[in-house]
């Protein structure tokens, strides 16, 4: 229990959690709320799309945010599902047959890919995924409607928090059914609870496939010592430093343990992954106690780098090799004295690698100060730009600072560009006839090609760029109006159009500014 709260200060302490995604996730709830205002400003560029399946993450943020502001809000949530994955993963691997002690493991996994690039409903899905599979395999014991209603509630919020998460563990459940079947009868008579889902699944799968993102080709990178990824081959800005180290393989214990290539990295990592052997663990007899590694392993090895306009597929799954992994390992009946005593190790690198992430995110603060100073500045209710040519904090291994002027959106009431309102999974998008040019998976990384007519910069109230030297006159070079330098601080530089700014003569904005 204390070491799950612990678990929890990488998140609550700092002012803003370092993770790249959270701040469009947070704009995302305000803006929905702020669509039931009949006054909001701009309320005729977006509409609603509810049937998504991020709702469970975002509805328990949204309960929160009135009592505890968005910024906490979201904190609270992601920590809590830090904290409930190790439980979930002792729960499954008491269930499996497993030696639960070693779920101590999962701690210095939580704070890998998934967790810096700020995927909170995949963090969500997690520890419901690992309960929902500590039920599948005490269900040949257990039997009964009971336990099917469990597992159909556990698929259920799969579902409405993340639907790569659950086809992942309602695989791996079918598998396990299946391995212990004697027959095709006796399967279907007892995996019917893995069907409910489906048709729900299929019927968002049919209403999102007009969507030009839906449409996009599934793309392979399967490098395994090097990267196809743009954002590791030509964005990152140690990337000189780190020019490879990012391949499947190669990237695997970085990803896991949230840190970038290095020898040391890889020793205590494979460490990290023999210490259960090491200390007496065996490897189970139990074929089906194997399904949950092979799969992950897999999905790791051979899934989409990008599927449906959805990027880093196989690296945000990640975090779940271990939790599944551990399935595989027997308690030794009587271990040596001096091997049974490394498992002490176990707690000891949870609690060390808890300190190690607080004192990264701590330092994640120095990153964010001049934003903060910047924000306390703006009006509320505004449309802002962001414009940032520096993505990257000293220590994480995601580009932290991309998206942070999406805060902004979250706590002033204002819109944001770019925004995940273009994509077609969030529950609040672009209206068709007022889709922006400025677009997310694009512009973000290359604000260089910012130009006032083609991204109708009179639109916008505000601009905010993170740049290591003043770029507003390269920037604004041709604007129909007067544009200010307003604020500086370290690396953060705000603008500000004049009052009354209306577009070129010739050129007519493809969203009609808000009156």
């Amino acid at each position: 229990m204390a070491a799950c709260l612990l678990c929890t200060l990488p998140v609550l302490l700092p002012v803003f959690p370092p993770m790249v995604d959270v701040p469009q996730h947070a704009a995302q709830i305000e803006l929905f709320r702020q669509l039931q205002d009949p006054l909001f400003a701009y309320r005729d560029l977006f509409t609603t799309r509810l049937f998504t399946p991020y709702l469970f993450g975002y509805g328990l943020i949204a309960l929160l945010a009135p009592v505890f502001g968005i910024v906490l809000a979201c904190k609270l949530v992601i920590a809590t599902a830090l904290a409930l994955l190790p439980p979930a993963t002792r729960y499954f691997l008491r269930a499996s047959g497993a030696d639960s002690y070693w779920a101590w493991l999962v701690f210095p996994c939580l704070y890998g890919f998934s967790y810096q690039w700020g995927f909170i409903n995949f963090l969500v899905a997690a520890p419901i995924g690992m309960a929902f599979l500590g039920m599948v395999w005490r269900r040949p014991a257990a039997g009964g409607w009971r336990s099917a209603l469990g597992m159909i509630l556990a698929l259920y919020l799969l579902f409405f928090s993340h639907v790569l998460v659950l086809a992942l563990f309602a695989a791996i459940a079918t598998l396990q059914w299946w391995s212990t079947r004697s027959d095709l009868k006796a399967f279907v008579r007892s995996a019917w609870p893995l069907l409910t889902p489906l048709p729900l699944a299929l019927l968002w799968l049919a209403d999102n496939a007009a969507h030009p993102m839906s449409r996009l080709p599934p793309e392979w990178d399967l490098s395994w010592w090097t990267t196809l990824d743009s954002y590791y081959t030509q964005f990152a800005e140690w990337r000189t430093s780190h020019p490879s180290g990012w391949g499947r393989v190669s990237g695997l214990l970085p990803r896991l343990l949230g840190l970038r290539p290095d020898v040391l990295l890889t020793v205590a990592g494979l460490g990290l992954l023999l210490l259960p052997f090491a200390a007496g663990g065996q490897l189970t007899a139990q074929r089906q106690r194997y399904l949950p590694a092979v799969l992950i392993m897999a999905v790791l090895l051979l899934a989409p780098s990008e599927i449906f306009g959805v990027s880093f597929v196989f690296q945000r799954f990640t975090f779940l090799l271990l939790p599944l992994a551990l399935a595989v390992i027997d308690a030794a009946p009587r271990p040596p004295r001096g091997r049974s005593r490394l498992r002490a190790l176990a707690p000891v690198a949870a609690t060390v690698w808890i300190g190690l992430m607080t004192v990264h995110a701590l330092r994640f603060d120095d990153e964010t100060r001049g934003f903060s100073q910047l924000l306390a500045q703006m009006e509320a209710g505004k449309r802002v730009l962001s414009l940032s040519f520096l993505h990257d904090d000293a220590d994480s291994i995601a580009p932290t600072l991309v998206h942070l002027v999406a805060w902004y959106a979250a706590l002033k009431g204002g819109v944001s560009d770019p925004s995940f309102a273009v994509t077609q999974v969030q529950p609040v998008v672009y209206a068709p006839q007022h889709m922006p040019t400025v677009r997310i998976l694009g512009f973000e990384w290359f604000p260089q090609t910012f130009a006032w007519q083609y991204h109708a910069g009179w639109q916008y109230d505000y601009f905010v760029a993170r740049a290591p030297a003043d770029y507003g006159a390269l920037l604004f070079r041709d604007a129909s109006c007067w544009i200010d330098l307003v604020a500086q601080s370290g690396k953060w530089w705000l603008y500000r159009r004049a009052e009354h700014c209306p577009p070129p003569p010739s050129v007519y904005s493809p969203v009609p500014a808000p009156r």
